[in-house]
């Protein structure tokens, strides 16, 4: 069967990580690829959706088309008017981690979750990003492609999404194992500094607590973190 793909994200289609994700998933499949992302950066918007106004769309090309509206829209609207016969969705990759409960602020999540709800596969590709390093995209292509020949040979499981998460090495570092884990289910951290009219988000996800053998512990130990989100 000819698999049609959808490729998402929130930080915006012209962002490095959604290029990366097209060329890993050309790597690992001669099937069509199309992409419909948000305009701009839509980061911890959560699920949510715009039923008020317009959505103004933009075709950039036969498979290309950017939405200003927010990643669940481009899912809403690529997989039900722009696009026939999707059946898959891949959103990401993302600058910066989505673990555990980040799964709830997040866009890139989001995006997965909707393609769920429509009865569609879905994967989530994050990368965890230290402040005072750059990512190293060629890297995260060689890890997409390989957890995509992974989590594509996986029978789907209807009401589930996978959420992936790379690590942060440094250059000389061992390349990282695939760890197949669970959520972690603390808190999102709840850092922040008092400012003169109110108070300013400052949490590092280095920071992070993580219960052993969950996804925050994996990623955070230089591993790959593959866990499976279940809607119902």
């Amino acid at each position: 069967m000819v698999t049609s793909f959808l490729i998402t994200n929130d930080d915006g289609i012209d962002a490095p990580g959604i290029r990366a994700l097209h060329k890993a998933l050309s790597q690992v499949t001669s099937d069509r690829i199309v992409m419909v992302a948000p305009k701009h950066h839509q980061s911890g918007c959560g699920h949510q959706v715009n039923i008020r106004t317009v959505i103004p769309v933009e075709w950039r090309s036969e498979t290309e088309v950017s939405v200003d509206s927010t990643p669940a829209d481009c899912v809403r609207l690529g997989v039900n008017y722009l696009y026939d016969d999707i059946n898959f969705v891949v959103s990401g990759v993302n600058s910066g981690c989505n673990m555990g409960s980040d799964i709830y602020p997040s866009g890139t999540i989001a995006a997965a979750r909707e393609a769920t709800i429509h009865r569609i596969p879905a994967i989530a590709f994050s990368h965890f990003k230290r402040n005072d390093w750059e990512i190293d995209w060629e890297r995260a292509i060689q890890w997409t492609v390989m957890v995509l020949k992974k989590l594509l040979a996986e029978p789907p499981e209807e009401g589930t999404l996978w959420t992936v998460n790379f690590p942060h090495l440094e250059p000389d570092a061992p390349e990282p194992e695939m760890v197949f884990c669970r959520l972690c289910n603390r808190p999102l951290l709840t850092e922040f500094v008092k400012k003169e009219n109110g108070y300013l988000y400052v949490g590092y996800d280095l920071n992070r607590k993580s219960d052993p053998g969950t996804d925050v512990d994996v990623c955070l130990s230089g591993n790959i973190a593959i866990a499976k989100a279940r809607l119902w």
